[in-house]
């Protein structure tokens, strides 16, 4: 039971870009229409699973999970998330050679940012539960603090995490 908000938090972006594709098929391309529904599909994803997921990352202290299990969870959203960074990132190069889909990257980004920040809430809520126990140095608490808000450093310092810490 306590695993649901992290799967459904797995499976949101995937399911969101299956909506967006039926979106795209039923309006006949990037229309206007279909952007504006796909942004509000989106503000809806972040409502109901992105936004609750990073507070959730803070409230599974309370319910048993040490730093070893957010470790893992964190590592393993931002995993599963790597096709989807991909797909964005191709987006916005072919969205870059079309006039009108240069206003998309502005969303592609937004978009990248706000599904990265619930899993990095995971590791961040890990990190706080390490420096409270006293089991690392600072300096690395703030180091993967840091790489866990950046793109490509998150994953690694997410590996890096669960990998060093998940027998401690």
């Amino acid at each position: 039971m306590k695993k649901i908000p992290m799967i459904i938090l797995l499976l949101a972006p995937y399911i969101f870009l299956l909506i967006d594709i039926g979106i795209c098929v039923e309006e006949n391309g990037f229309t206007a229409d279909a952007i504006e529904m796909i942004g509000w599909t989106f503000m809806g994803m972040f409502l109901l699973i992105l936004f609750p997921n990073m507070i959730y990352a803070f409230i599974l202290k309370r319910y048993g999970y040490g730093y070893q299990k957010l470790f893992f969870w964190n590592m393993l959203i931002k995993i599963c998330n790597i096709p989807i960074y991909v797909l964005v990132f191709a987006a916005g190069v072919f969205a870059v050679s079309m006039i009108l889909g240069i206003m998309l990257i502005p969303f592609l980004v937004i978009f990248d940012y706000f599904l990265l920040l619930p899993s990095t809430m995971y590791g961040i809520s890990g990190l706080r539960r390490l420096s409270k126990m006293g089991k690392s140095s600072k300096a690395e608490i703030v180091i993967n603090g840091i790489c866990q808000f950046l793109f490509v450093f998150d994953v690694i310092s997410a590996v890096y995490l669960y990998i060093r810490f998940r027998k401690s």
